[in-house]
């Protein structure tokens, strides 16, 4: 069996970042890649992250987590002094796949959970020298400009067709937290009915510890709750700090795990 290289980029990623286990008869068995993500604002204390999909028959999963970790290895070079994770995604109910990655001393504690957000009484004040405002989304290039702010803030799950999906949706929020006329936040929240979810926030770096998530993400679940939503859900990732605290601060209650994150730190 051998690992290849692609010739061509695949999905935006460099040939040397994605692998092809081949048998000796020329058949693809298997396949990974690996993806180097810088940050800083989701996990503080490890801003550097290394996300890496791993697919294959039983002969060929060992060879390809090998060309994975020493890969990952090359990629550190780029940021050596941050401390850095390997981690991958599973569903909770692939036991098979989490054996593997336990035996290969991974740490699989790290989850992406569902939680339950209480609607806090009242509007809640807006920090001195901040306004709230909606966020224009008439045009392409107004839709297209909000999807890059959330790159730049971290949040990149998101794209155009999930943006207008939302917009579709019965309730739909996107407002903006300003300081000084200038943007320093934004909320999404979408939903149905009585119930509604958190899609994304984020405060821009210099901008946070200084409680802006929490007014701008109380604002917004007021002007939900005159919609007449009782019933608000966030996704948020375990090993966040910035994410479980703000949870908590609107008293957030675990309903369940999307998604396990097998993860080793590698320095």
């Amino acid at each position: 069996m051998t690992i290849l290289h692609p010739q061509q980029p695949v999905n935006n990623m460099n040939p040397e970042d994605v692998f092809f286990a081949v048998d000796d008869l020329g058949t693809q068995v298997g396949s990974a890649w690996i993806l180097y993500q810088l940050q800083p604002g989701l996990y503080p204390d490890c801003p550097v992250n290394l996300y890496f999909s791993l697919e294959g028959d039983a002969s060929s999963r060992y060879l390809l987590f090998g060309a994975v970790v020493a890969r990952a290895r090359v990629l550190l070079s780029v940021n050596p002094q941050a401390k850095a994770r390997l981690y991958t995604s599973l569903n909770p109910q692939d036991l098979q796949s989490q054996d593997f990655f336990r035996n290969n001393g991974f740490d699989l504690s790290e989850s992406d959970s569902l939680v339950s957000l209480q609607i806090p009484f009242g509007d809640g004040r807006i920090p001195m020298s901040c306004t709230v405002a909606a966020t224009p989304l008439n045009t392409w290039e107004e839709q297209q400009t909000l999807l890059t702010r959330l790159q730049l803030n971290e949040i990149t799950y998101l794209d155009r067709n999930a943006l207008m999906e939302m917009m579709h949706m019965p309730h739909f929020l996107a407002l903006g937290l300003y300081r000084n006329s200038m943007l320093i936040g934004e909320t999404l929240l979408c939903g149905a009915g009585d119930q509604a979810d958190v899609a994304a926030i984020y405060i821009e770096p210099s901008s946070r510890r200084q409680g802006m998530g929490r007014a701008l993400l109380h604002r917004s679940l007021a002007i939900l709750a005159a919609e007449g939503v009782t019933r608000v859900t966030a996704r948020i990732m375990t090993r966040s700090l910035p994410q479980q605290h703000l949870a908590a601060e609107f008293g957030a209650v675990p309903l369940g795990v999307n998604m396990i994150f097998p993860s080793m730190y590698l320095n």
